[in-house]
């Protein structure tokens, strides 16, 4: 298992920490003078879904994600399985006391609002929304950018199948020299073949919560990553009790610092993802944990699945969940 370092379709955005009362200075000489950020995600839930498109920029602890939005790219997500070509419609930001994105929900058909509280003046920009596509289990997509003369293209993402847990309860796992501490355990069936998930825990159903695919997601970067990464590949087909770990933060806090003692119900959110961005999350752990993981991890050093010079990961991922009532515990 390695714990990991995103928050639902989040793949660069979450190494800027907030809320720092310290001013420091990154060292960006390893960029790309022209390089870009890309994020977001293609689900199995309802559209439309959201990206943004950036330049990276210096991080200062006043303004911690103050990357610079693009807005004159073309991006293009296709579902290759059914040969549909969705050419993203730019959403340029209004701001008023907070920044509201105005769009045409194709799924509901109707014009709908959403809003950011939170984002730096230049970010806000650079966010785009689907047309027209679907995310579909089984169903194959790939993503290209033009922008700035150069065509950026990802590999080939597949949406594997939901995961389907089968049992959630909370129980107390032993972390060695840290005692004891309740946890979410999880019962699942584990298809054959390679197998990949993003993991993790709330007091909350996802589907109240913001959904994984709208803006407030985009901009959600935080000094605790609230998911783990798992591989299947010392897992049975059966797997009983698997303890879901509360994932990594950015101040060396020990593994179980984050489970929740109080809460009176939990969900475990499940999300299936690739090789490739299973590899992305394997990098951004290694180059986190170098120092401590508060200030230096760069993002020149990930190499995504989008070529060119695109540091983020194109991901699409079928989400499900697990909810139980579980009362006040000691």
């Amino acid at each position: 298992m390695i714990k990991s370092a995103s928050y639902i379709s989040c793949v660069l955005s979450v190494l800027l920490m907030s809320g720092c009362e310290k001013v420091f200075d990154v060292d960006l000489s390893g960029y790309v003078s022209d390089a870009i950020v890309f994020e977001g995600t293609v689900t199995n839930e309802r559209p439309p879904y959201f990206f943004h498109l950036t330049r990276p920029a210096a991080i200062t602890g006043g303004d911690y994600y103050n990357y610079e939005g693009i807005d004159d790219a073309v991006i293009v997500i296709t579902d290759i399985t059914e040969g549909i070509r969705d050419t993203l419609q730019y959403v340029k930001p209004r701001r008023e006391n907070f920044v509201y994105y105005d769009y045409y929900n194709y799924d509901k058909k109707r014009n709908e609002t959403d809003y950011v509280n939170s984002v730096s003046e230049n970010a806000a920009d650079g966010v785009y929304v689907t047309t027209k596509l679907y995310g579909i289990e089984g169903h194959s997509y790939s993503l290209d950018i033009y922008y700035a003369g150069k065509h950026f293209e990802s590999d080939v993402q597949k949406m594997e199948p939901a995961l389907i847990i089968t049992d959630l309860k909370v129980t107390k796992v032993d972390l060695g020299e840290k005692g004891e501490t309740f946890a979410p355990c999880i019962s699942f069936i584990n298809p054959p073949g390679e197998n990949y998930y993003l993991l993790s825990f709330f007091p909350w159903s996802y589907t109240r919560a913001k959904p994984f695919t709208r803006p407030g997601t985009l901009f959600g970067a935080e000094s605790r990553w609230r998911y783990s990464v798992l591989s299947d590949e010392h897992l049975q087909e059966n797997v009983v009790d698997f303890a879901v770990d509360d994932g990594e933060n950015a101040f060396g806090y020990p593994n179980g610092w984050g489970y929740d003692h109080s809460s009176d119900s939990v969900y475990v959110w499940a999300q299936t993802i690739s090789k490739s961005c299973y590899d992305v999350f394997d990098q951004m752990l290694k180059q986190f944990r170098t120092d401590g993981g508060a200030y230096t991890p760069a993002p020149s050093s990930i190499t995504g699945n989008i070529s060119g010079g695109v540091y983020g990961c194109f991901r699409v991922s079928a989400a499900s969940e697990k909810g139980i009532y579980v009362g006040e515990r000691n």
